[in-house]
């Protein structure tokens, strides 16, 4: 899953008028693009989680590591 994509005139993230990503309330300028630290914080919980994750090709292995089954 990707991240919105940011607006060339602006430079905020996703179409303008859109509320948080998290929770859908309106935005706030200090956390943007989301409407407090609670769910920016939430946000980066879910990336270190691996909730989120880039698309592309499989990481090569390193020396010594096994495959997952």
């Amino acid at each position: 899953m990707t991240g919105p994509a940011l607006s060339a005139e602006t430079g905020r993230a996703g179409p303008p008028g859109r509320g948080c990503p998290i929770c859908g309330k309106a935005r706030s300028e200090d956390y943007r693009p989301f409407c407090s630290k609670r769910c920016a914080d939430i946000d980066l919980g879910r990336w270190l989680d691996e909730r989120y994750r880039v698309p592309g090709p499989p990481a090569p292995l390193d020396e010594g590591e096994e495959k997952d089954e």
